[in-house]
């Protein structure tokens, strides 16, 4: 006995392991019968790294032929089957996740079902898992990153100015070439200086900024759209300013020039011609048309014709009302006769015509007033929308005939159709955008409608921006 004391022990272990159940093996999972369904991908319980992965099943009938109208797909018990994105060929079905219906993170179910022309049907289902941290989307610029962007530009930029600084030192050698005597005769164009230059400087900042944001892991999902938003401030803000100031520097021009012809028709009336008149005036002028008048003096002094020197003057003024005046008076001027009266006619319809654009401006203060609130009724209904998101459920689409959704059973399917919801963070995402196209429409609508231009609209869009900027950040951090 004291030999064998192994025995029972050596039993008890033989026991274990015949009731111990074999262990799990992880197989692609396949219906049983005729219909035979098989999962291609993605297998069941992987790790995709995407959102909108491809989903793919096999199938195969040893008795008939499956009937593709009865092949049915549903993800997270939705069917998706005639949403366009489904394929179904003669031995498999395919479905590519649309990015505006992207799958959440985390476990996701599906089902697909399938009969033939004998009745035969069958089903499978299996769960797979959308990693919460997806891999950061490919970077465009290669893996460069920002400082080497900044590094490529810095020596781009010097190249080009080596390449044009010896350019002009050799203009300088050969043509006694000086930057005073260039620009007297070429003046920069303030263009170049209000949006050229600032949507330059905007592109280099996308640059800089998109590969910061494809590089940096955890930024928020709508990084690209601030990116862009302050690319849009710096490349439109000065051009956004000077549009304002030409404005009111126009308005400011046309009171003058208004005061100026009643002060010419006075001197006028007392048998001053209209050149002595011009020279007379630019002495004692001391408002926005000082400059100009004196320029105008000047030429009169040198024996420049009248009717030349005006419309040469308010040349630079660019303002329609002043030019058709102008010629006006530069026309009665050069004919003769009773001048002074038509030079007063004209003086007077100015005067009268700047008065009503003034109180059309200032009526025109209302409907803008009511822009601005049917903008900001429009983004409290959109954050309304994006507070009740998540307990909305699915959407009850089944007038448009779309499928039905799986049953919670399993097999019978509900007689309502439902459309899978966007995440939450995709809602927000995609009505910030919404929010920032209309903000600059609305502002360029508003410059259209107060001036006639849309470019004196650009502050208003600038502001409805970072409103909505400001808001979302606020509300949604």
């Amino acid at each position: 006995m004291n030999g064998r004391w192994w025995i029972p022990f050596g039993i008890l272990i033989v026991l274990s392991l015949l009731l111990t159940p074999p262990a799990a093996v992880a197989t692609t999972p396949q219906s049983s019968g005729p219909l035979h369904l098989v999962v291609v991908s993605p297998l069941p319980n992987a790790t995709v790294g995407s959102n909108t992965p491809t989903i793919v099943v096999s199938f195969s009938d040893s008795v008939a032929t499956i009937d593709p109208s009865s092949v049915s797909l549903f993800v997270d018990r939705v069917n998706v089957t005639a949403t366009g994105y489904v394929v179904v060929g003669t031995s498999t079905i395919s479905y590519t996740v649309p990015s505006i219906l992207k799958l959440p993170n985390g476990p996701n179910n599906v089902t697909v079902m399938a009969s033939d022309g004998v009745h035969n049907s069958a089903s499978i289902s299996w769960n797979f898992t959308v990693s919460p941290s997806s891999p950061l989307p490919s970077n465009p610029f290669g893996g460069l990153k920002p400082t080497t962007i900044l590094l490529y530009l810095g020596v781009t930029a010097a190249l080009c100015g080596a390449g044009v600084g010896g350019y002009i030192l050799f203009l300088r050698q050969t043509t006694r070439f000086t930057f005073r005597r260039y620009f007297a005769t070429h003046p920069v164009r303030r263009t170049y200086l209000v949006l050229y230059l600032p949507v330059g400087v905007a592109f280099v900042f996308l640059l800089v900024g998109f590969s910061y944001v494809f590089s940096t892991p955890g930024l928020p999902s709508n990084a690209f759209d601030y990116v862009l938003i302050i690319a849009i401030f710096i490349a439109l803000t000065a051009f956004g300013i000077d549009a304002r100031a030409e404005m009111q520097r126009i308005r400011a021009f046309e009171r003058a020039f208004a005061q100026f012809l009643f002060e010419m028709a006075d001197a006028m009336r007392g048998g001053i011609d209209p050149a002595k008149a011009l020279v007379e005036l630019s002495k004692t002028h001391t408002n926005i048309l000082a400059k100009s008048l004196r320029i105008a003096a000047d030429g009169v002094r040198l024996g420049r014709p009248f009717e030349a020197i005006l419309r040469e003057m308010v040349a630079p003024m660019r303002s329609p009302l002043i030019t058709r005046y102008a010629g006006l008076v530069a026309d009665a001027s050069s004919i003769g006769g009773e001048t002074a009266t038509v030079v007063y006619r004209a003086a007077k319809d100015m005067d009268d015509f700047v008065k009503i654009e003034e109180e059309r401006e200032k009526q025109l203060m209302l409907p803008v007033a009511v822009i601005y609130i049917a903008f900001a009724v429009l983004m409290a209904v959109l954050f309304a929308l994006l507070y009740i998101a998540p307990t909305l459920g699915t959407l009850n689409v089944s007038f448009i005939g779309l499928g039905t959704p799986i049953s919670s059973s399993g097999g019978a399917a509900s007689p309502a159709t439902a459309v899978p919801r966007l995440t939450d963070a995709t809602l927000k995402e995609r009505f910030f955008e919404l929010m920032t196209i209309n903000a600059l429409g609305t502002g360029a609508i508003i410059g259209a409608f107060t001036e006639g231009r849309a470019r004196y609209g650009i502050l208003h869009s600038l502001g409805l921006v970072a409103a909505t900027a400001i808001a979302f950040l606020l509300l949604f951090p």
